[in-house]
């Protein structure tokens, strides 16, 4: 059984590790992005409050539902979901989302990830 988890636990940093990083910067009434689009897989937000109240982070959209617990103002948090090709809807969920109605929100596209390359056929 403890071998059981430790391969688990082996296999959650890894995935983590292999996350494409995103910075996330939260004010008010203002979601920024490092970039819009990312490619499918997995993904770490790096989210830092710049604010002067609470924001968290949440993502939704093609089978993904996941947000972050709130962030003091100045403090930091991460969040690593796993994306497929599709668009995402990225915002602060707090105050029962007014905070999303005031223009916390953005639009995060994912394209498909690389493919491998195709085999070389032998020149005749």
């Amino acid at each position: 059984m403890t071998r059981i988890l430790i391969v688990a636990a082996l296999a959650v940093v890894s995935s983590v590790a292999k996350a494409q990083p995103m910075t996330v910067t939260l004010s008010e009434w203002s979601v920024r992005l490092g970039r819009d689009t990312v490619k499918a897989g997995s993904v770490t937000f790096r989210v830092k409050n710049a604010g002067t109240m609470s924001h968290g982070l949440y993502v939704r959209g093609e089978g993904v539902d996941k947000g972050s617990q709130g962030i003091g103002p100045g403090q930091e948090a991460s969040l690593t979901v796993t994306v497929k090709p599709g668009t995402y809807e990225v915002f602060c969920p707090m105050a029962d989302l007014s905070h999303k109605a005031a223009g916390m929100a953005r639009k995060l596209v994912v394209t498909p990830g690389d493919k491998p390359a195709a085999p070389k056929t032998p020149a005749a």
